[in-house]
């Protein structure tokens, strides 16, 4: 998944906040959208929660795919 889509293919901002705050990770549904943003990556210290939330809704996205989307 490219950073781009990986947020709207995850279910959009709010469902990626909504999980990620479930899992007692403190994020604004608005820096999720921010992070879809051109320039703009998903911080590291989120990709796990990031390929645990992808992983729960049947989803492959590994964290060298995240890596990798980071430096591009």
């Amino acid at each position: 998944m490219k950073r781009s889509t990986t947020i709207q293919e995850l279910g959009g901002a709010k469902v990626v906040a909504d999980a990620l705050r479930s899992r007692g990770v403190p994020v604004a549904e608005v820096t999720v959208r921010s992070w879809s943003l051109s320039g703009r990556t998903i911080p590291a210290k989120y990709w796990l929660h990031i390929a645990d939330i992808a992983r729960t809704q049947g989803l492959e996205l590994s964290l060298e795919a995240l890596a990798k989307d980071a430096a591009a």
